[in-house]
């Protein structure tokens, strides 16, 4: 009887703890999992169409941050890109951004150098409207 009464009442805990798991699936095609705190999302395939997009990128460092020998962002600035889904940004902190074959944008940063944005931290950089994407470049191990 005891053992019948600890492995139920094993059971009711694993019953009790466990988070109520909540799926959607945005105009995207990509899906949400939030499951208590946590929020996971895996994103819809992407299919390259040479179509331009609008990449917001502010630097919190103290030094320059070139992407190319011409466009460079000054510390405590931001400029507002227009990449096409065929392109590839190369920073020159060793950060890449680029368009992967199946899931859109993608950060190559070994360094941990960068942030994305969202929620109140889009108004608090002054994100413009137009922006599909948000991303601070910060000192190095703190992305």
């Amino acid at each position: 009887m005891r053992k019948i009464f600890a492995s139920l009442s094993v059971v009711l805990f694993i019953v009790l703890s466990c988070k109520k798991e909540n799926r959607f699936i945005d105009e995207n095609g990509n899906e949400f999992i939030k499951k208590g705190d946590e929020l996971f999302i895996i994103p819809a395939k992407y299919e390259k169409a040479g179509k331009s997009y609008k990449v917001f990128i502010y630097n919190e460092t103290l030094k320059d941050v070139s992407i190319t020998k011409d466009l460079k962002i000054k510390p405590n600035q931001f400029k507002v890109i227009h990449m096409k889904d065929t392109d590839t940004l190369r920073f020159d902190i060793g950060v890449k951004f680029m368009f992967g074959d199946e899931y859109g944008l993608e950060v190559e940063d070994k360094k941990s150098q960068i942030l994305g944005l969202g929620g109140e931290f889009l108004d608090k950089y002054g994100v413009p409207d137009e922006a599909e994407w948000a991303f601070v470049i910060v000192p190095p191990g703190e992305g």
